[in-house]
């Protein structure tokens, strides 16, 4: 009879294994045979090259949500909104931060914009008036999410110098270059894409190994896709624990894809972290836990920029 195994993700957050079937491919067209037809894990050979290797990823957080009212009657929120975007470099088995960002906004709905500084001890916040034209809270915390992965994108592109590698945290989905070493690692696993038979390849991974590539056509982000596995499973673990989807744009060329799945199939289980200091992991790479740590602290103490903007807000603010 099926057991029931362990997923190892902390149940602070959400599930990584989040599909609504293997059969699934709404995401666009899926040829599972671009490398090869004959579909067995692959291992990377000895030879692969080593490159000096980018982790990018950014952190987000609300500061405080706002609420003003029209004339008309119609509400206008707002968030006061922080987001961080950073990388780390890794090269010659040494790694560092390379470089972090902090902005500040403040979104409005309805079209709204108005920059707000904000006194926190002796230094001043400059808070980035942004509009939306959206009405709800929601659509708010998505402008904050689209503006922090645009940072995000922008930083990833501008690394990709000769002979560096660029992993970016999560799909491409914001990125404009359509060529370039920049691969997308994406640690939940929302639609297996594959059929049953192929993706039922994935959890036969051993550490180190990798699927085939896939081709995803959908007309506008064409990329090839790869799962492979970071970490062994514990004896009591689903068969899926340790798996991530990569991805890069189509637009590299198969050989250049298939060169740097094997980079990553080579090199990325080096980072894998461990559960005694990351609830995400091995998925949540250790650059990118570091990496977050660093741009949370940057963000600085949620509860004394709060009471900042609580006193603002006393004060008076009008938009």
């Amino acid at each position: 009879m099926p057991r029931l195994l362990l997923d190892p993700w902390s149940p602070d957050y959400e599930a990584p294994i989040q599909t609504d079937g293997a059969e699934a491919t709404a995401n666009g067209e899926v040829d599972p045979e671009v490398e090869t037809r004959d579909w067995r894990p692959i291992r990377p050979s000895k030879e692969v090259t080593e490159r000096r290797l980018y982790f990018v990823d950014g952190v987000r957080r609300v500061e405080a949500r706002v609420l003003s009212q029209e004339n008309d009657g119609a509400l206008i929120h707002g968030l006061f909104a922080s987001a961080g975007v950073g990388s780390v470099v890794t090269e010659n088995g040494i790694a560092k931060y390379d470089s972090v960002e902090i902005r500040r906004y403040l979104i409005l709905s309805r079209g709204k914009c108005k920059t707000e500084s904000i006194s926190v001890g002796s230094q001043t916040i400059a808070f980035e008036g942004n509009s939306n034209s959206g009405d709800t809270p929601d659509e708010l915390v998505n402008s904050l999410q689209n503006l922090m992965r645009t940072r995000e994108a922008a930083l990833a592109e501008s690394l990709l110098a000769d002979g560096a590698c660029v992993f970016a945290d999560g799909p491409l989905n914001y990125f404009s270059a359509p060529t370039g070493a920049l691969v997308g690692v994406i640690k939940r696993i929302f639609l297996p894409y594959l059929d049953a038979v192929h993706f039922g390849l994935v959890g036969q991974l051993a550490t180190g190994e990798r699927t085939p590539l896939f081709s995803i056509r959908d007309g506008k982000y064409d990329r090839y896709a790869w799962f492979q596995r970071l970490a062994t499973p514990r004896v009591m673990e689903h068969s899926l624990a340790g798996i991530v989807r990569l991805e890069v744009r189509a637009a590299l060329g198969v050989h250049e894809a298939i060169e740097l799945a094997n980079l990553a199939a080579a090199q990325l289980p080096r980072f894998a972290s461990s559960p005694v200091r990351d609830p995400r992991a091995p998925q949540n790479l250790v650059p990118v836990g570091a990496l977050e740590e660093q741009l949370r602290h940057r963000l600085g103490d949620a509860v004394t920029i709060r009471r900042a903007i609580e006193r603002k807000i006393w004060e008076g603010v009008t938009i």
